[in-house]
């Protein structure tokens, strides 16, 4: 199997953009834009619906973590986008256990995979 490493399209990158201007924590939102600028995404999965994050530069930990990023309110940070068939999907973007940038993970709930996200139709929650 090959690993191909890409960069985020450009609707992938306004999804994350928009998502980090939710976060609660204004240090979380700084290091998430940093590590965008120095950041390439792997296809996880054969769909694509789950994107992971290699940072230039940053070494992960070895303690498991998969924290989701929170409002100020507690609450969640996640969108919806709609697959190529019309379904909607929800988007979570997961931080490691150190809070940088590990990855984007699409959630589909009706039957069959993800084929195409529509980011045009990207909304955050």
């Amino acid at each position: 199997m090959v690993i191909k490493m890409r960069a985020l399209t450009e609707g992938e990158r306004r999804a994350v953009l928009a998502l980090a201007t939710r976060f609660g924590s204004d240090n979380e939102r700084d290091q998430l834009l940093s590590d965008l600028d120095h950041c390439t995404v792997t296809e996880a999965v054969p769909d694509g619906s789950i994107l992971s994050f290699d940072v230039e530069g940053y070494q992960r930990p070895t303690e498991p973590g998969r924290w989701q990023y929170r409002q100020k309110d507690g609450f969640v940070v996640d969108g919806v986008v709609k697959d190529a068939d019309g379904s909607d999907m929800d988007v979570m973007l997961l931080a490691d256990a150190n809070r940088r940038l590990w990855e984007l993970e699409i959630v589909r709930y009706h039957v069959g995979s993800v084929t195409q996200p529509n980011w045009n139709t990207f909304k955050v929650r």
